[in-house]
C-alpha cells in the first residue's frame, strides 16, 4: 500500500468499545466488575467496579454526552456525520471511511489506558487492558495496514507490564502505552527496567500518552462544579506540559543508557516546549554528571531513542531544527474534541508552512511509518 499522510495518535476509547466484551472475555472472577453497557432510561450506560462512569458514545475519551455548542470540534464532527450510523471508532468500514474523509491512510491507534480514571483496581485494570489487548489485535488485522495498535500496558507491577508487553508483541501490536500518572512507582524507579529491556528486545517503543498535569480542584464539589469551565480549561491548556515529567523522569532514570535500542515517544505533548527543558536538562546534568550516572547530555539520549507527537501548533516550523525532524510525529487525534478531524490536510498546510517537501513528509508520513512498521 502506498501512504501519503499517517495520523501517528489517534484513539479508540472505552466508551466506543463493545458493551459485553469484557464481561464475555474476563475471568470469572473479575466478571461483575469489568466493563460493561446497561441500559438506563436515558440510554445505555457504562458500569464499572459496579460504578456509574457515564454514557455510552461519550465525549472524546470520557462519558459525557456530546452536546452541539459546547465544542466547535464536536460541532464540526456532527455535521461530517461521525455520531450518525453506529460507533465509528470501532467499526471498521466506519473508521475507514471517517479518514479517507480526512486523507488519511494509516493510523496509529492508542486504547482505553483513561479507563485508570474510573477503575481504580489496578489489578482488575490489568485484566481489562489484557482484553482490549486482544480484541484489538484482531480489529487491526480487518484491514492489513491501514492500522497498528498499541498495547495498553499495566502499571501495577513491572514484572506484568513487561509480561504483557511480550504477549503484545506476539499479537501483532507494534507499540505499547504506558499511564504514567497512575503508576504504582515513578517513572524514574530502576525496577521498570524490565520493562524497557523487555521493549527494546521486541522492538516495541512505549508511549507515555499525556494524561494532563494534578490541576488543582476546589476542595469542595460545590465550588468544582461552579468553576467546572475553568478547572477543565487550565488543565486542557496544560495537557502537554505533562510531557516534561516523562521526559526528564525516563532519561534520568537511565533507561536509555542501560538500553539503547530502547525507544520512548511522548504521546499527544507536543513540540515547542521541548527545547527548553533539553537545555534546562543539559545544563542540570552539566552541574550534577558525576551522581546522575547518566554520561551523556540528555539531549543526545533524546536525539537517539525519543519521540514526540503533536496535531497543531502555531510556529512549529521554526522548531522543528532544534528538536529534530526525525523525531516529531503528526498525529489527528481523532476521534478527541481537541484534535482537528477532519480538518488535518488543511491544519497540516498551514503548521507546516515553510518546510521543505522531505521534512513535511517525515513528520506526518515517513517517522510514523517507520516506527510502527508501515513503511
Amino acid at each position: 500500500m502506498e501512504y501519503s499522510l499517517i495520523s501517528g495518535d489517534s484513539h479508540i476509547d472505552l466508551t466506543w468499545m463493545p458493551g459485553d466484551l469484557f464481561v464475555e472475555n474476563a475471568p470469572d472472577r473479575y466478571r461483575d466488575l469489568v466493563p460493561r453497557v446497561v441500559e438506563k432510561e436515558d440510554g445505555p450506560h457504562w458500569i464499572a467496579n459496579n460504578i456509574d462512569i457515564g454514557v455510552y458514545g461519550g465525549l472524546g475519551f470520557g462519558f459525557r454526552k456530546p452536546q452541539r455548542g459546547e465544542y466547535k470540534r464536536i460541532d464540526k464532527m456532527m455535521d461530517a456525520g461521525f455520531y450518525e450510523e453506529g460507533p465509528h471508532p470501532t467499526t471498521s468500514a466506519l473508521r475507514l471511511r471517517d479518514m479517507d474523509l480526512d486523507g488519511i491512510d494509516g493510523e496509529v491507534i492508542y486504547g482505553i489506558l483513561g479507563v485508570g480514571r474510573w477503575v481504580k483496581d489496578l489489578e482488575l485494570t490489568s485484566v481489562i487492558y489484557q482484553v482490549y489487548n486482544s480484541w484489538v489485535s484482531g480489529f487491526i488485522q480487518e484491514h492489513p495496514g491501514r492500522w497498528a495498535a498499541l498495547a495498553c500496558i499495566p502499571n501495577h507491577d513491572p514484572i506484568a507490564a513487561a509480561a504483557e508487553l511480550r504477549r503484545a508483541a506476539t499479537i501483532g501490536l507494534k507499540g505499547a502505552d504506558f499511564a504514567v500518572a497512575t503508576a504504582v512507582k515513578p517513572l524514574w524507579h530502576g525496577d521498570w527496567d524490565v520493562l524497557w529491556q523487555a521493549a527494546a528486545e521486541c522492538d516495541m517503543p512505549i508511549s507515555f500518552h499525556s494524561t494532563g498535569m494534578n490541576t488543582r480542584s476546589a476542595d469542595d464539589m460545590e465550588t468544582q462544579n461552579e468553576y467546572d469551565l475553568q478547572w477543565r480549561l487550565t488543565w486542557i491548556s496544560l495537557l502537554q506540559i505533562a510531557g516534561a515529567e516523562y521526559l526528564a523522569s525516563v532519561i534520568f532514570s537511565g533507561a536509555c543508557e542501560r538500553f539503547p535500542d530502547f525507544k520512548f515517544v511522548l504521546g499527544e505533548c507536543g513540540v515547542t516546549w521541548l527545547p527548553h527543558i533539553l537545555n534546562r536538562m543539559n545544563d542540570e546534568h552539566a552541574e550534577r554528571a558525576p551522581v546522575i550516572g547518566v554520561p551523556n547530555n540528555p539531549s543526545d539520549y533524546w536525539f537517539r531513542q525519543g519521540y514526540t507527537t503533536y496535531q497543531t501548533e502555531h510556529g512549529l516550523a521554526d522548531f522543528v531544527p532544534m528538536v529534530g525532524e526525525d523525531h516529531i510525529i503528526w498525529g489527528s487525534d481523532y476521534p478527541h474534541p481537541d484534535g482537528i478531524w477532519p480538518d488535518s490536510k488543511e491544519t497540516i498546510s498551514k503548521d507546516l508552512e515553510g518546510l521543505s517537501e522531505t521534512s513535511r513528509l517525515k513528520l506526518t508520513r515517513d517517522n510514523a511509518g517507520y516506527l510502527y512498521g508501515f513503511l
